[in-house]
């Protein structure tokens, strides 16, 4: 891919003050795309969008400080990034919280599902799934519009999904990941594709609190989301659609098409075949 090879494109992107979310922007920012960073967190999404402008230069970045799991906000987001822009091509659903917003020592301390917070539970589901959700809603008929969009959902690993003591976090993404292979039968042959992205495995991100008994020196870096981000945004990707892609099996030493196959799968859980007798839906 070329070195601005993303400067057509405009490109929101949820959760942008935290690790993933800042390694993604610096490459969509390094490769030209106009950027609309969302995120609740006005003191986290300062600093990376001025270095996303220090890349890209000025104009090339709106800030938007917004609850991605209130409708209202969602609305916002979209509305504020047409004014700004004049269109929308890509958007990536990265916002996301952890178990340690349910009990802080989570790792050392492991909640078990009938012991979480009823309201925290509800916080979650709102923000790491409902959010991606109102999101894409108010995306997609754009999309469609134009002809060409991506939606790019950021999940977890499948086993995360099912872990013990990972409940509301672990369900939220396998959500989130099911919806992404309905939505993207629904929109094939409009030009609009959704895909998943993830770091496979655990991530050093905010996810984890500073005090948390893990070595982050052993942990996933959220750089491996950068080229698989970049490559998804570009017309490079064109026909990829219902996948899911594992940014630590991405190899930056192979051609982007090459290391977007080496790293790709399907979405959710296709390869188990159908269970059950379906209806078609016209």
């Amino acid at each position: 891919m070329s070195k601005k090879n993303l400067s057509s494109k405009v490109v929101i992107v949820t959760g942008a003050g935290g690790g993933l979310g800042r390694a993604m922007i610096l490459g969509l920012a390094e490769k030209g795309a106009r950027l609309a960073l969302v995120d609740i967190d006005q003191a986290a999404l300062e600093p990376i969008a001025k270095q996303a402008v220090e890349l890209n230069g000025k104009g090339s970045v709106l800030s938007i400080i917004a609850d991605v799991g209130r409708a209202e906000d969602s609305e916002r987001i979209f509305e504020q990034t047409l004014a700004e822009f004049g269109a929308l091509h890509v958007l990536v659903n990265n916002a996301g919280i952890g178990m340690r917003t349910l009990r802080h020592n989570h790792m050392s301390q492991p909640l078990r599902f009938w012991e979480a917070d009823v309201e925290r539970w509800q916080r979650l589901m709102d923000v790491n799934f409902k959010g991606a959700f109102m999101l894409a809603r108010q995306a997609t008929p754009h999309m469609i519009e134009q002809g060409w969009g991506r939606i790019v959902n950021v999940t977890t690993s499948l086993d995360t999904m099912l872990r013990r003591h990972y409940t509301p976090y672990g369900p939220s993404k396998a959500a989130l990941e099911a919806a992404s292979c309905a939505w993207a039968q629904e929109l094939e042959s409009t030009g609009v594709s959704v895909n998943v992205l993830v770091p496979g495995g655990l991530a050093n991100t905010g996810l984890i609190a500073e005090d948390a008994p893990v070595d982050r020196s052993a942990l996933v870096q959220p750089e491996v989301m950068t080229a698989p981000i970049c490559w998804l945004a570009s017309d490079d990707s064109d026909g990829v659609t219902n996948c899911r892609f594992v940014g630590r099996h991405w190899d930056n030493s192979l051609p982007p098409s090459q290391a977007a196959a080496k790293s790709k799968a399907p979405a959710a859980w296709q390869g188990f075949g159908t269970q059950a007798v379906q209806p078609e839906f016209k």
